[in-house]
């Protein structure tokens, strides 16, 4: 009877304390897309449980900027899983200056079209080879699925002048950087 007493006061001591954990994160809603570095989209994945763990390692080389190993991750988890977006996004980001970096945006974008960022960044692929007309269609698209997003701000009024900038003809300080070679 007295060891019944004892689980019984240790099962009352414990389990407020459990009640009041948070879920597991995987269970939570993942972040918007534009929070860089906290974009998640494990729930869109087919079941594949070494991709989405290949995802989340490259992107953990992305803030720790060892971009080396990231491409290796990113390249990983298209191979086990080539419906999830973000690899793809990544690797884009990561080759942005090739031809290679702007067909993995695309393919980005072609998954998740809704993506807004894809097409940034394929639009600036764009604007740092002079494809003026390519990069305004393709900024026009990103400002039509960006113009809600609170951490696309700074983003948009930089979009809409660099879109000024390609109307007049006329090269500004907007298109100089970003048509400065990369170091």
């Amino acid at each position: 009877m007295n060891i019944r007493i004892i689980l019984l006061v240790i099962f009352l001591f414990l389990t407020p304390g459990c009640l009041h954990r948070p879920r597991h994160a995987w269970s939570s809603k993942p972040a918007q897309p534009h929070e860089f570095g906290a974009i998640s989209n494990f729930k869109k994945s087919k079941g594949n449980d070494s991709a989405s763990f290949y995802q989340s390692l490259g992107i953990e080389y992305i803030q720790q900027n060892n971009l080396i190993r990231a491409k290796t991750c990113f390249l990983n988890a298209v191979k086990l899983d080539d419906k999830l977006y973000l690899p793809w996004f990544y690797l884009g980001l990561i080759d942005i200056d090739s031809p290679a970096g702007y067909s993995y945006l695309k393919r980005s974008s072609e998954l998740k079209p809704d993506f807004a960022i894809s097409y940034y960044w394929m639009a600036y692929y764009h604007c740092r080879l002079y494809e003026n007309q390519e990069a305004t269609v393709l900024f026009k698209k990103y400002l039509k699925l960006a113009k809600n997003l609170s951490g696309e701000k700074y983003r948009l009024v930089l979009v809409n002048q660099v879109l000024e900038e390609l109307a007049s003809g006329k090269e500004g300080e907007i298109l100089k950087e970003i048509r400065k070679p990369l170091k």
